[in-house]
């Protein structure tokens, strides 16, 4: 009886329906049924239900194995719960795969136990379930029906699970092809033949099986000049099984190589192990043993990759080159005349992998062209034959030089003895890739390391030192710390100011630099300052630094100068003792540029930047927000009840208490800003309106670290009536709520107030919804309780928090 799920739409009933339909069907034997039905009351909603499926429900059988695995189509198909739409459904007419369980006897616990075990099975990214179990009426053999995806996984032959993945079907049993060819071959020797029998009985499906090669199957034989190996052309090519095709194959006349084994003449099972073994790492490159039948001599042939990873020349696995033939050999053509030198150097050559250039002794004579760079210890050249390395660009593997190369040179001075200690320190502080070798001037003996010319973009050309690396970009920065304090230090002698206390403070303050972004501090003559104008009753004097700040230019990595710089200068006048004054401006340096002095007088003035003081009442600013915006919060708030303007700047000041909970900032927000307005709800104290807030809310931008403006925000303004005779009520009720940090709560923007009216007006985050009631009577069709039971606990839980804080609604 076909079950009826029409009327279902959940998974529950759904499950009922199957449990009530047990008694419509059998499968003729009680331990099956109970088997069945135990799964199917187990079933979660993953994967296809378990099924009786009656046999005449599977069409066009086709067998595709060893009477193991077939196909066919299931009529009415797998039945299954969806949990996106939420309906029972059948995929009608799916291919199915057939699993034979041949001649059970007894349905015992273990036949049970082995349909269990095949009902379930992993895939690279799920559990696959089988779709039940059938019974071929004529042999009464039980069948397993699977997705089609089963053969993906499971051998067609043996029906065994593959041992590699999905791309290669791989099974043990595609190994009698090659276990049944043992009797039509024979190298004549038994240690040889069981270890080719051995070898390919492990054969995985990856690579070429190893053989024993006829040597009439090679041809074309030709010597390789200074090498150990031979090319051949092997006939019949190497034997390998192609997935795709699902068959063994040869790939004929392929290019071989050979490595005949002259000094292996008694073959013992340790002799042989011993010569062949190295080459066993790497199964795809060996592809079999041959003998030359007039020699007797053994031969192993390799796929023509074989040189990719093996050096022709002497046969010895290698990483892109072979260290042994490229520079051992040629280690008796070339000395420092230091032998502790030249082991350093052929050790760092017999390490060399292949990437960069390699470390040498380079002759002072390849160096032409020498010109030292000025106030450095480095010196520029050009090496000759240029730099070894290895060639990306060839097939074969070779090292080339590039010739006329632009080097540096760095000198190691007053350096008369060489020892391991000195190599291990030159290793640590100055062998970077760039570094090409040793040399030595023959005529003053001292060593010299050359290095890349490109090693002055990451290390100072003044000392060699490393520049710092930016922490954003991980890129190098051209400033070196030392070098530019040594830079400043040695211009200490070109200024004075006349005060051995003032000239020691600034000296200092120069030396303490840390950062190529660090303000120079400095003394500056009060010739220096053009357009000087004071500014009202604020202290202050403006003025135009015609040499203006020193700044580090990590392009020509030299300090210039900013000229015509607008700054800032605050004066003390008739100053008798200095050391107030260093008090007093303590606390100023990092926002200053440095010390001036009007001519003759006592009358000391520290030059500030004026980007740190509000350009209304050059009042200091306290954080960020009133630095990208210059102006000071006093002066943002500027307005005409005081009572109002002291409310707005007590609620700013919370931006620097609470900056890390804060990315919004509670305004004055004039009622002309605001376009669009129209009525959305009333009640007895209040009258709530939409409407488009032209400016936009300021939020603070933490990608860009600074505060904009989200322009034509939408935003509910709340006009509170009367409330310009309540004004310390409105006040209050402003000031406890910004201070509730809770969920579900809408952000307070700022105050405004109508002009006409003058009632003030809280303007809010504007709620789609409405409230509450106004979104039952919209969405009740489509209410989702469970959902509104949640918003019901988080409103009551915050209202009693509410209440806790005395706020009203």
């Amino acid at each position: 009886m076909e079950l009826d799920f029409a009327d279902c739409w959940d998974f529950a009933s759904g499950k009922e329906i199957i449990v009530k339909n047990f008694t419509n069907w059998t499968s003729g034997n009680e331990i099956i049924d109970n088997f069945i039905q135990e799964k199917q009351l187990k079933y979660d909603g993953s994967g296809r239900v378990f099924e009786w499926i009656p046999y005449n429900e599977l069409l066009d059988i086709k067998e595709i194995g060893d009477n193991c695995l077939n196909i066919a189509i299931f009529k009415n198909g797998p039945l299954w719960y969806d949990e996106d739409e939420k309906e029972w459904i059948r995929s009608m007419c799916e291919k199915v795969c057939l699993r034979y369980l041949h001649n059970p006897q007894d349905l015992t616990d273990e036949f049970i136990n082995k349909i269990e075990s095949y009902s379930l099975y992993e895939t690279e990214y799920s559990t696959e379930h089988c779709y039940g179990i059938t019974q071929n009426p004529d042999t009464r053999d039980y069948i397993l029906t699977f997705s089609k995806n089963y053969l993906e996984y499971f051998c067609e032959k043996c029906g065994n699970k593959y041992e590699n993945t999905i791309r290669l079907k791989w099974c043990k049993c595609q190994i009698k092809h090659i276990e049944n060819n043992f009797t039509n071959w024979t190298s004549g020797n038994k240690i040889i033949d069981n270890f080719i029998k051995e070898k390919q009985l492990k054969f995985n499906g990856r690579g070429t099986v190893f053989e024993w090669i006829p040597y009439n199957e090679l041809i074309d034989i030709n010597v390789i000049e200074k090498s150990v190996f031979v090319t051949a052309i092997r006939k019949d090519g190497q034997l390998y099984y192609d997935f795709g095709k699902k068959e063994w194959t040869r790939k004929l006349n392929k290019k071989v190589i050979l490595r005949f084994l002259y000094d292996l003449q008694n073959i013992n099972e340790y002799e042989f192990l011993n010569k062949v073994e190295p080459y066993l790492l790497d199964n795809e490159y060996l592809n079999g043993i041959s003998q030359n039948p007039d020699t007797n001599v053994y031969i192993l042939v390799f796929s023509e990759d074989f040189f990719e990873y093996y050096c022709e020349n002497c046969g010895e696995k290698y990483r892109r080159i072979c260290n042994q033939c490229q520079f051992k050999n040629n280690f008796t053509n070339w000395s420092s005349g230091n032998k502790i030198i030249d082991n350093f150097i052929q050790e760092k050559q017999l390490k060399y992998n292949g990437y960069g250039s390699v470390f040498e002794w380079i002759p002072f004579n390849e160096l032409i062209i020498i010109k030292e760079i000025e106030d450095s210890c480095s010196t520029t050249a050009i090496l000759k034959n240029g730099l070894l390395c290895y060639s990306l660009y060839y097939s074969e593997n070779r090292l080339i030089r590039k010739p006329c190369e632009k080097v540096c040179l760095k000198y190691l001075h007053n350096l008369h003895d060489i020892t391991d200690e000195f190599l291990i320190e030159i290793t640590k502080s100055y062998l970077t890739d760039d570094c090409y070798g040793f040399s030595q001037n023959p005529d003053t003996k001292e060593y010299i390391l050359v290095f890349s010319y490109y090693h002055f973009d990451n290390y100072c050309i003044k000392c060699g030192n490393e520049y710092v690396k930016d922490e954003y970009s991980d890129k190098y920065i051209k400033w070196c710390k030392q070098c530019q304090i040594n830079q400043l230090k040695s211009n200490f002698t070109n200024w004075t100011s006349g005060n051995k206390k003032i000239d020691e403070f600034i000296q200092k303050s120069q030396s303490r630099i840390s950062e190529y972004s660090d303000t120079v501090f400095e003394w500056i003559p009060y010739n220096k300052f053009i357009n000087i104008n004071e500014i009202g009753k604020s202290g202050f004097t403006i003025a135009i630094w015609k040499d203006g700040p020193l700044y580090y230019s990590s392009s020509n990595g030299n300090y210039k100068r900013k000229l015509n710089r607008k700054v800032l200068l605050k004066h003390w006048y008739n100053l008798q003792n200095i050391n107030v004054f260093f008090n007093e401006i303590i606390h100023l340096i990092n926002e200053s540029y440095g010390i001036s002095r009007i001519q003759n007088t006592n009358d000391f003035i520290l030059v500030l930047q004026p980007k740190y003081y509000c350009e209304n009442c050059w009042g200091k600013y306290n954080n960020k927000f009133e630095i990208d915006n210059k102006s000071c919060i006093s002066c943002q708030t500027n307005h005409e009840n005081k009572k109002i303007g002291d409310l707005i700047q007590e609620m700013k000041l919370n931006i620097n208490q609470n900056f890390g909970n804060s990315d919004k900032i509670f305004e004055w927000i004039p009622y002309d800003q605001f376009s669009n307005i129209e009525e959305i709800g009333k009640g007895g104290f209040s009258t709530v309106y939409s409407a488009i807030w032209k400016d936009g809310l300021l939020l603070y931008k933490y990608s860009s670290q600074s505060w904009k403006r989200i322009p034509n925000r939408k935003v509910a303004l709340k006009c509170l009536h009367n409330s310009q005779n309540s004004l310390d009520e409105f006040i209050n009720k402003i000031k406890v709520y910004p201070r509730q940090m809770m969920d579900y709560i809408i952000n307070l923007y700022g105050i405004s107030q109508d002009p006409n009216t003058k009632d003030y007006i809280m303007v809010l985050e504007y709620a789609k919804g409405g409230n509450f009631n106004n979104y039952l009577d919209k969405n009740y069709e489509s209410f989702d309780w469970l959902n509104g039971l949640k918003v019901l606990t988080n409103i009551i839980g915050n209202l009693s928090k509410i209440h806790q804080e005395q706020m009203k609604n």
